[in-house]
């Protein structure tokens, strides 16, 4: 069984027999349209050539015997208005093809495009009376040409009208169009070849017919290499149209006055027929293989990599799209970012797999509940919903149970940010409002929407500010080390400072702590201001050392992120270096909420700094979840106890078991 699946696997997919998605179908026929540009050149090329040929063999010769304007003119109406009629319908699909492969839609092409396809509907009406006419073959294929140009020409006319109002080409009526092409091309091979060899020219040095069998089949096997070039949708259609075509050429052949074809001839013929089989084939699988690479691109491109929804580059695409063909629906929409506070329990309990699979699930019922609003992946747990700015509440709550269902009973939360976009407003700036509108709300349990407004507009504002002047503000002196003083409880002695930065801006005044140092962290910068803090303590300790001044120690504080995002025991090593200061006088002061899930790492750089020779300080003791565990697992040389911890320490009724 296992043998014959394989083999009919093979087979359907060498005959094009799975279905086709949609991208790869549209990528076909757009190569389909790309070669008939070649084809219908090289076929006018060919027509223009044959034209001559025929006014040199038959025209001029019979020129002088024909009397008067209408003689003339059947004579050449005779021996080239089928050529004529080939060259207008070549000329046609070489028009339409270069505008569809260059999406050129203006006004001048539609114009063209409507004169051909009418040129080719009205020609056949003035070659009607003419040429049915001979023995019933040649009646047969003329009159299937003369059906086929007029839908060719209808079709093109419709295709033009279709993307003047729409904008774009219709599918259906392109595949129509080529194939109508495809026939023609098909029927004018047969009517030429047939007609070779019923008719065929007489030898001027013998005067006898002359039966040259290559000649007569030429015409018919370029026409049908032609179509097999231009019909690449699926090989079992090839391969039908190519067997229907020989099979019915031959059948027309073999019955012309029981003349027949030489064994070797009928060899070459079906050898021709196999190896354009073959052709067909390798064409279509290398076109297939195209296109679903370039699919699968595409996919990447637009698609969130873990959840089969679009990504946050689509959704902007869409929104600038928009912006431009539908502004109403901008003008009343709403932009909504999500966050699922707390999505680390669903990590740290059923593992990162299952963790996975929650977001897709997510993800695609919050597509599945907006199905006519865009809805991408921003990263992470976040989501991006652009939708109508009506009943806001229901689809609030409708997000909620989405994601309560598939948390399955673990406590989290879902937050969400909205921000009305302003006209013309750029994407991704009003992504980064909603996403800021929900940050704001990230800590507050009973809060689970609240909409940017011009109160939020003016500390985003400010926070846009401080990253993008920080690297300004350190290199024009704008943050500066403020010293607190550090005292002995015992004598009220003083026995160091601690410094403190502080941000005076020239454009918006003094800045605190609270303003630039959380929003430093959050963009991961926090590491700049502490070298800046840093390089300021020593320069000024290095100032007052150069004028005989009595110094004390300073405590600098670092944060986790200081460990991550620069080698802190080096840049310690080379400003103390640089400035020639004692490392007595330097302690670093690391605080107890920056040791949580950070055990190991931080663990590992405080004995590297001790071992450097520094004093390292634990700050704000008592005021996480872990002291007694970081008292047990780290080793300080001063434990600064947080004010909180002390707070009624002299009236608390428990702190007298001390």
């Amino acid at each position: 069984m296992t043998v014959i699946k394989t083999v009919w696997d093979f087979l359907r997919d060498m005959l094009g027999f799975r279905k086709n998605t949609k991208y790869v179908r549209t990528y076909l026929n757009d190569v389909n349209v790309k070669s008939s540009i070649y084809m219908s050149f090289i076929i006018i090329v060919i027509e223009i050539w044959m034209i001559f040929r025929q006014i040199f063999k038959y025209i001029a010769p019979n020129w002088d015997s024909c009397e008067g304007f209408s003689g003339k003119f059947n004579l050449i109406f005779t021996y080239t208005s089928l050529y004529y009629l080939f060259i207008m319908c070549s000329v046609a699909m070489f028009m339409f093809s270069l505008f569809y492969v260059n999406k050129i839609n203006t006004r001048k092409s539609f114009i063209t495009n409507i004169v051909l396809g009418s040129l080719c509907v009205l020609w056949i009406f003035l070659l009607i009376p003419e040429n049915i006419s001979g023995t019933t073959i040649n009646k047969i294929t003329t009159i299937l040409v003369y059906v086929s140009m007029p839908i060719f020409g209808l079709t093109l006319i419709g295709d033009s009208l279709y993307l003047k109002f729409k904008g774009k080409n219709n599918y259906i009526l392109s595949v129509i169009l080529i194939t109508c092409f495809a026939m023609v091309c098909l029927l004018f091979g047969v009517k030429v070849g047939y007609s070779d060899f019923a008719n065929p020219y007489i030898n001027a040095k013998t005067g006898l017919p002359n039966y040259d069998r290559l000649k007569m089949i030429t015409c018919f096997l370029t026409m049908v290499i032609f179509a097999a070039c231009l019909l690449i949708w699926k090989p079992y259609i090839s391969i039908t149209l190519l067997l229907t075509s020989f099979i019915l050429f031959y059948s027309f052949l073999e019955s012309y006055d029981g003349r027949e074809f030489l064994e070797g001839d009928k060899i070459n013929y079906i050898t021709f027929l196999i190896s354009l089989t073959m052709v067909t084939i390798s064409i279509y699988q290398q076109r297939i293989t195209e296109a679903k690479k370039d699919e699968r691109l595409i996919h990447d491109a637009v698609y969130d990599h873990l959840i089969n929804i679009h990504n946050v580059n689509y959704f902007s695409s869409e929104i600038i799209r928009l912006q431009k063909n539908n502004p109403y629906k901008i003008q009343n929409g709403i932009y909504l970012f999500t966050n699922i506070a707390n999505f680390r329990i669903i990590n740290s309990q059923k593992g990162f797999d299952e963790g996975d699979k929650v977001l897709r699930e997510i993800g695609l019922r919050f597509e599945k509940a907006f199905p006519n609003d865009l809805v991408a992946r921003q990263s992470d747990d976040h989501f991006i919903i652009f939708t109508e700015n009506t009943n806001l509440e229901n689809k609030i709550k409708t997000l909620d149970e989405i994601v309560k269902k598939a948390s399955d009973g673990l406590y989290v939360l879902l937050k969400v940010g909205g921000y009305v976009p302003m006209e013309g407003e750029n994407p991704n700036k009003s992504i980064d409002k909603a996403r800021y509108a929900c940050n704001m709300i990230k800590r507050m349990p009973e809060t689970n929407y609240l909409e940017y407004d011009e109160k939020i507009n003016d500390i985003f504002i400010k926070r846009q500010y401080i990253v993008n002047h920080l690297d300004e503000a350190i290199e024009k002196g704008w943050i500066r080390a403020f010293y607190q003083p550090v005292v002995w409880s015992n004598d009220h002695k003083l026995c160091g400072i601690e410094a403190l930065a502080r941000w005076i801006d020239p454009n918006i005044g003094f800045l605190s702590p609270a303003d630039f140092i959380p929003v430093l962290e959050e963009n991961r910068l926090i590491h700049k201001l502490d070298r800046c803090i840093i390089d300021c303590v020593f320069k000024n300790m290095r100032n007052a050392l150069d004028k005989g001044r009595t110094i004390v120690p300073v405590s600098i504080n670092f944060s986790r992120l200081d460990f991550e995002l620069m080698d802190v025991e080096s840049t310690l090593d080379e400003l103390v270096n640089k400035y020639e200061i004692d490392k007595k006088y330097v302690h670093v002061e690391i605080t107890e909420s920056a040791l949580i899930n950070s055990e190991n790492f931080l663990n590992a750089n405080i004995k590297k700094i001790k071992n450097l020779g520094y004093s390292v300080w634990l700050d704000d003791f008592g005021s996480g979840y872990s002291s007694l565990n970081v008292l047990k697992d780290f080793t300080f040389d001063v434990v600064k106890i947080d004010m909180k911890f002390l707070t009624n320490f002299d009236s608390n009724e428990k702190t007298k078991t001390f």
